[in-house]
């Protein structure tokens, strides 16, 4: 705690106020050492006692009262995916005793966990996650925080530095204390649970509540009602068979089943438990558990590094992995070991899993000190003070299981991991620069690529969604921008040297911050302003950058005070290629003010949209009309504000979708007029997926693209919901469930699993994402502003676990006068087969037999369509998109390029099963027709088409798209 002492007495207390603080959000941080190191500082600086047990009492009621708010809101989705995933662990019954007991004993628990490690850090939130009522959580809240920090404060003015070891001491005795009570209690709790069991039924006092009385208990209001229904309401008695067992009721078989985990680790995970069984009593024995032993006698004895080899003490390679040098690090450890290190070992087998572990270790250690010795060469300090230092602890071998269980998650989670990963490693390396951040970094590495080629991962190299590479592009301006902020308050020493501020520095993090909140919004949302924004902050820092080093560099100065730009500019760099590699990802122009087309009423595209928002109202439209606002289209609207055509612009073409906006009787006017100002502005005009030929100007190129298929709902039997058996073959056995709902009324357990669906099929199975006419409604985030409308609707089928096995989502088809004429089939999303779910995912998550994802597939769609005419629809459409195609040649280089982007996307959507269900329910095919000036604009019209289907794809890759019927 050294560095406490650079900062003045107001800043002294913000920092322990704010560790604190963040400490009790959850997030496993020094607390206490920070409050006993700035009381042994206020001591000798003049500074009351009595302010700094305020700060950190002010801290731990914030960050408690925080935390109990993000438990509360999200504790409940963590709760509804244990229960799905582990029904029998966390059912009904024990969540429902467990949220009993926190109401019962709850304030309790939160006052005394504040002076016990560990469970400081998790009380808010847990408190929240089970709905203990607010003012008693404050209550117990405030009054443990003000005890908590007024004893700490006390115990160090009064002993000195000789409080620091009591206190830890007596923070990991409560804590085993703790512990050790627990398993009396649940002694205790089970043995009386197997007493009650054996008791006749109507003996029995009612301890479970039902799914209703749960979800009610749980829900964002937390009604108390459930429990007060649970608690009145008796168990319905059951028979006992004869074959059934009797239940043992005597105390050793309460014992037994209270330690079944224990021998379950033992007998599945061996080597993690005895790892992690030898490390925490080695730090029992050295004191390494509550006070830092780098100063203890025996400690180079154990130590590795460059001088333990020069002295001949081989063997700290190997011992220096059972101890760490600080208590913080030995919470982190166990938890890493335990883990990280016990999944690889249930996942591989103990032998398997231990040269993972050893491998790791000296894969970091060893190259962490070859790499010093060799860069001490270069005369560099940094790498000088490297073969200087000692350093203990397991991180790379926990690194190591880390890095190979990434291999085993299913997208988008696997890639988010490594670089996760990845950036952590070098920043730390970049920033701190010790020996340890040398060895974390080589080891991740290695294993980040050891594990892909192990494994085979090679042969299907995972690619990145758009939602991903908005993700890394918003992570990377955030994660630049908290690290500048982090030296702005502490001062690092890194391999580039000293991040001191300067009054310039200052200016210019202050500069990166403020930019940085103000476009990583937007472009999260994928706004193509806010990537040029992104690109042009970052450049400038590089050139900043580069002017410092040719001005030290001219006038012969040291870059003493140009550092901090030059750490941060290794990080800008990275920005830099995730930006040109993400550029594709970014196409929704903001209120689409860049037109280039003339006619747009006003000064600009928003009142465009507005007419056309109104002629929709006014005339309805067809099917393509229901997609006619997404943020990726532009919409010309006639000078006689008449009509409006959606479109989209890519490679000189200007692309008509569908027929125009507004009266059928003056559509062909509305093309003629588009097709004349795209040509004054030197666009190539097409329309695309129109459904009357007529419309086009005479003379133009006119080619059949494919079918829609359009069923007829005002015959259509509206007596209810499609059965499991209606129309797709399924059994009434079959224990699958279908549901219609709003998009964004979808519960989130559902949602996070459609989007888990389509990032497998992009990333693993690479299944392009489309966009023009066909939409990612279906998984788009809450707040997205891809689909405007709030009427998109979901139709899921679920099995009986709550898996996932299908979802299909709709858009609305506007009639006139506002209403909802019928509906139109946006995009599909279906489990992954079985048998590529276990080559690809690792963990058949999402995973169904294909003969059963097709079954879910059919279910959603006839089941919505009996919906939609129960509603008063009038019709259904279920290929507007201009991809299906109708078993004709394709005629012209575009559609050929139509047919080859259904051809690769078929796996995914299933044209020939929608068709087929389709044609059962009595639904008519209607030609679908693409149009241009002539065939020599045909291959500009393809590359156009298929840019607007597939995300950045390139003109290379055209011939591959309209030659894939040959492959076929």
């Amino acid at each position: 705690m050294d560095w406490l002492a650079d900062f003045p007495p107001g800043v002294l207390l913000l920092v322990v106020f704010l560790v604190v603080a963040v400490e009790s959000l959850g997030v496993p941080l020094p607390g206490e050492t920070v409050l006993i190191g700035a009381t042994l500082l206020a001591a000798s600086s003049g500074l009351s006692p009595v302010f700094v047990a305020a700060a950190a009492a002010g801290g731990a009621i914030l960050g408690d009262s925080i935390g109990y708010w993000i438990g509360k809101r999200y504790g409940r989705r963590l709760l509804s995916v244990l229960n799905r995933r582990f029904p029998k662990h966390v059912g009904p019954k024990r969540l429902g005793a467990a949220v009993h007991l926190m109401r019962r004993w709850g304030p309790w628990a939160v006052f005394v966990g504040r002076f016990i490690a560990v469970l400081r850090i998790f009380s808010g939130p847990l408190a929240g996650m089970f709905r203990m009522t607010y003012p008693h959580f404050l209550v117990a809240n405030a009054a443990g925080g003000i005890a908590w920090a007024s004893l700490v404060v006390t115990v160090v003015t009064v002993l000195g530095s000789a409080a620091t070891e009591f206190l830890h001491r007596f923070s990991w005795a409560a804590l085993a204390l703790a512990g050790a009570a627990a398993v009396v209690i649940a002694v205790v709790v089970v043995f009386r649970l197997r007493r009650r069991a054996a008791q006749p039924a109507a003996d029995r006092a009612p301890v479970s509540m039902t799914e209703a009385e749960l979800d009610e208990l749980l829900s964002p209001s937390g009604s108390a009602s459930a429990t007060t229904d649970a608690d009145a309401r008796m168990d319905t008695p059951t028979t006992r068979t004869a074959s059934s067992a009797p239940v043992r009721t005597d105390l050793r078989a309460a014992i037994s089943v209270v330690l079944t985990p224990l021998r379950w680790a033992l007998r599945t995970t061996p080597a993690t438990t005895a790892f992690v069984t030898v490390f925490v009593a080695l730090g029992v024995v050295t004191g390494g558990l509550w006070r830092p032993i780098d100063q203890a006698a025996w400690y180079p004895a154990f130590a590795y590094g460059v001088p333990s080899l020069e002295a001949g003490r081989w063997w700290t390679v190997l011992t220096g992995m059972f101890i760490t040098a600080d208590p913080l690090a030995y919470l982190v450890a166990i938890v890493g070991a335990a883990v990280f290190g016990g999944w690889v070992e249930v996942r591989f087998g103990t032998l398997r899993a231990s040269a993972i572990f050893v491998t790791g270790h000296l894969v970091g250690i060893l190259g962490a000190l070859g790499a010093a010795l060799a860069l001490a060469r270069l005369d560099w300090p940094w790498a000088q003070s490297l073969v200087t230092t000692l350093a203990v602890g397991p991180s790379c071998g926990i690194l190591a299981c880390v890095a190979t269980a990434t291999a085993f998650m299913r997208s988008p989670y696997r890639l988010r991991w490594r670089l996760l990963l990845l950036s952590w490693v070098s920043i730390a390396l970049l920033y701190v620069g010790k020996i340890d951040d040398l060895e974390h970094f080589i080891t991740t590495v290695v294993f980040v690529i050891a594990a892909r080629i192990l494994l085979g991962e090679h042969r299907s190299t995972p690619r990145p969604t758009m939602r991903d590479w908005r993700l890394f592009a918003v992570s990377g301006l955030l994660v630049i921008g908290a690290v500048q902020l982090l030296v702005t308050l502490v001062p690092l020493d890194g391999p580039l040297g000293s991040t001191t501020l300067t009054q310039g520095s200052i200016l210019d993090v202050g500069v990166d911050t403020i930019a940085i909140l103000v476009i990583a919004n937007w472009l999260r949302r994928g706004h193509r302003w806010a990537w040029w924004a992104a690109m042009a902050l970052t450049v400038g820092n590089l050139l900043v950058t580069l002017a410092l080093i040719a001005l030290a560099w001219l006038a012969q100065v040291p870059l003493v005070a140009s550092t901090i730009w030059i750490s941060a500019s290794v990080l800008w760099v990275g920005q830099a290629v995730v930006l040109v590699l993400s550029r594709h990802a970014f196409r929704v122009a903001a209120n689409q003010t860049r037109r280039r087309l003339p006619g747009a009423i006003g000064p600009g595209a928003r009142r465009a949209r507005a007419r056309a928002a109104q002629l929709l109202h006014e005339h309805g439209g067809g099917p393509l009309a229901a997609s006619a606002l997404r943020p990726e289209n532009r919409v010309f609207v006639t000078a006689d504000g008449g009509h409006a055509v959606a479109y989209q612009q890519h490679a000189g073409v200007a692309l008509a979708l569908g027929e125009p906006i507004g009266d059928p009787g003056g559509a062909a006017a509305a093309v003629s007029s588009f097709a004349t100002a795209a040509e004054q502005e030197g666009l190539t005009p097409a329309v695309f997926a129109t459904r009357d030929a007529r419309i086009v100007p005479e003379g133009w190129r006119v080619s059949p693209l494919g079918r829609d298929l359009v069923l007829d709902l005002r015959g259509a039997d509206a007596s209810g919901p499609a059965g499991p058996d209606d129309a797709t073959g399924a059994t009434r056995a079959d224990p699958t469930a279908s549901i219609l709902l709003a998009a964004r009324e979808l519960p989130w357990e559902l949602r996070s699993q459609i989007r888990a669906l389509s990032s497998v099929w992009v990333s693993d199975r690479h299944v392009p994402e489309l966009g023009l006419t066909v939409g990612s409604s279906i998984d788009a985030p809450d707040d997205d502003d891809r689909q405007p409308t709030a009427a998109v609707r979901v139709s899921v089928v679920t099995d009986a676990a709550g898996a996932v096995l299908a979802a299909v989502s709709w858009l609305p088809i506007p009639g006139a006068g506002g209403t909802v004429h019928g509906w139109v089939l946006d995009a599909v999303r279906r489990a992954l087969p079985k048998d590529d779910a276990g080559t690809t995912t690792g963990a058949g998550a999402g995973a169904a037999s294909r003969e059963h994802a097709s079954r879910a597939v059919e279910l959603a769609l006839t089941d919505a369509c009996r919906r939609f005419a129960s509603e008063g629809a009038s019709l259904v459409s279920f290929a507007a998109s201009g991809l299906a195609q109708d078993g004709t040649e394709p005629d012209g280089v575009a559609v050929r390029t139509m047919a080859g982007i259904a051809h690769r996307v078929d796996p995914l959507v299933g044209f020939a099963e929608i068709a087929d269900v389709a044609e059962r329910l009595g639904a008519t095919a209607v030609p679908l027709f693409l149009a241009c000036r002539e065939d020599a604009d045909q291959p500009r019209v393809a590359y156009a088409a298929a840019a607007g289907f597939l995300t950045g794809i390139r003109l290379r890759d055209l011939p591959g798209l309209s030659g894939s019927l040959l492959v076929r």
